[in-house]
């Protein structure tokens, strides 16, 4: 639905340098056309039971809403323009009877283009922000829509586990709805390195200790007891940092520094033990992710974290590939700790677009993809034929990429079994791996999710020094190139003189 008419000039200048200088964005060009013909149903929906599941929607009387012409919707994630974008935009509009604009753009330049285009008064009427920063900035400015009342009244609030929504809320507001639950990282080892050693997986600190000195040790094979790329997020090494963050955290009530933390030292204390034991990929400063995997697959490697999900089973099959007898073990958090999810990315729609059309834009996206139903199956199935085919027991299989004909589909826009809005049926969906359910089982036993963090206009300007900052600062501390209470003290300075106290004081207003 494209938006006639140009902004003010001298809005679109103030909000683009804001939004310029917040580093948010996202792109897409387009404000509302003249309704023509047509309704759209509010669905009715299946709600959680309970246990879990879902029940069948109960009987209600649908809302009717016109529908718009059309829909923008910019994208930088999911699909390769050559597998089925088009035919996926075509069967969208069948189903919906509204037509899709869909641009997909670069990741790397998205934020940047969703900036310019708010500024020249194109932008789309979906696109998808996180919830660090950029939703709380964006909800700020007015430029994404308030949907809580849509959300409830739709029936999609009901099918959605509640800890969602109080984790991407902003003083109870919903501005979004995101496609897929939150990642998270959780610990692999090697499980036939276990078994060689007679050892069960660790329960609490002392045992993680054990099991990585036991690699090191005992197993000629290793190399690294244990990579990671980077020391500085406890999202990755939660054995070490327990309670502490390296980050802007919320506690009690108040959003505070989390290496201004009593808690921090210590978590310093024990990476700074654990490297001078040789237990860490010397390494670890300079890996990346890629790197790490890279070890992984070559079985020097004892333990590493990485992301739940699919994830695990590629870790599986890729080492099985170079050592046919290697086992994965996923680990569960130890007693002192407990897993992290990364944040929410959710979907929104242009605040700028009067109610009326919020409303409509609403329905006729939200109402499609999350109906539970065929929608719903085009979202993240995808068009049957193409993205997939049905097998002889009714169950859905997912087909070869046509941009990689060795690979098959795993997801469309989102992967179903990651769908925070349940399905009326998931019996037939695409099932993923054993090890993919092992994985995010053990995620959801501990796993946290992080709160939608406030805008801090300070934070924004000063965000890659204090980050410069704490890396040095934590890896100089772990190397052992100074002590912990020289290190925090030096951090508290630097970090004070960048003026933290005013992001935080920004933060808690």
């Amino acid at each position: 639905m494209r938006r006639k008419g140009v902004v003010g000039i001298a809005l679109a200048v103030a909000l683009a340098a804001s939004l310029c200088a917040c580093g948010n964005g996202n792109n897409a060009g387009t404000t509302t056309a003249p309704t023509t013909g047509g309704t759209t149903a509010a669905p009715t929906t299946a709600a959680p039971s309970g246990n879990g599941e879902t029940k069948a929607p109960e009987t209600t009387t649908a809302k009717t809403v016109d529908k718009p012409a059309s829909i923008s919707w910019w994208t930088h994630d999911g699909l390769n323009e050559e597998d089925y974008v088009k035919e996926w935009d075509a069967k969208f509009g069948e189903i919906s009877g509204v037509t899709m604009e869909h641009t997909q753009v670069s990741n790397n330049e998205y934020h940047e283009l969703l900036e310019v285009a708010f500024a020249s008064g194109t932008e789309p009427n979906i696109f998808d922000l996180s919830c660090d920063q950029k939703v709380a900035y964006y909800a700020s400015q007015g430029a994404i829509a308030d949907l809580t009342d849509l959300i409830k009244e739709s029936g999609i609030y009901d099918r959605v586990d509640p800890a969602v929504w109080e984790a991407i809320a902003i003083d109870g507001r919903i501005y979004g709805i995101p496609r897929e639950n939150s990642g998270g990282v959780v610990n692999y080892a090697r499980q036939d390195w276990l078994d060689q050693l007679g050892m069960e997986a660790p329960k609490n600190y002392d045992e993680y200790l054990n099991m990585l000195r036991a690699f090191r040790d005992n197993v000629d094979q290793c190399k690294i007891p244990l990579t990671v790329p980077g020391l500085h997020l406890a999202m990755n090494l939660p054995e070490f940092y327990w309670e502490a963050e390296a980050d802007i955290t919320y506690k009690d009530g108040q959003w505070v520094d989390g290496m201004l933390e009593e808690s921090f030292s210590g978590a310093m204390q024990r990476l700074q033990d654990a490297y001078a034991e040789e237990l860490i990929d010397t390494e670890a400063v300079t890996n990346t992710t890629s790197a790490c995997r890279d070890k992984w697959y070559s079985g020097e490697v004892g333990v590493f974290s990485y992301w739940a999900g699919k994830w695990g089973n590629t870790l599986e099959t890729r080492i099985q590939e170079n050592f046919p007898d290697a086992k994965l073990a996923t680990l569960d958090a130890i007693e002192e700790s407990y897993y992290r999810h990364s944040g929410f990315n959710i979907l929104c729609i242009d605040g700028r677009l009067p109610k009326e059309e919020v409303e409509k834009v609403f329905y006729a996206f939200f109402g499609t993809i999350f109906d539970g139903e065929k929608g719903q199956e085009l979202m993240y199935c995808g068009v049957e034929g193409l993205h997939f085919e049905y097998d002889a027991n009714g169950d859905m299989q997912y087909l070869n990429m046509k941009s990689n004909a060795e690979s098959v589909f795993q997801s469309v826009w989102g992967s179903p079994w990651s769908a925070v809005v349940s399905f009326n049926d998931e019996t037939h969906l695409p099932k993923p791996s054993d090890k993919a359910i092992e994985t995010e089982a053990v995620l959801a036993r501990t796993g946290r999710y992080k709160a939608t963090t406030p805008s801090s206009g300070t934070l924004n300007t000063i965000t890659s020094d204090l980050t410069a900052i704490r890396q040095e600062t934590i890896a100089k501390i772990v190397m052992g190139s100074m002590t912990v209470e020289e290190g925090m003290e030096g951090y508290a300075r630097q970090a004070k003189a960048l003026g933290i106290e005013q992001v935080l004081a920004e933060m808690n207003q």
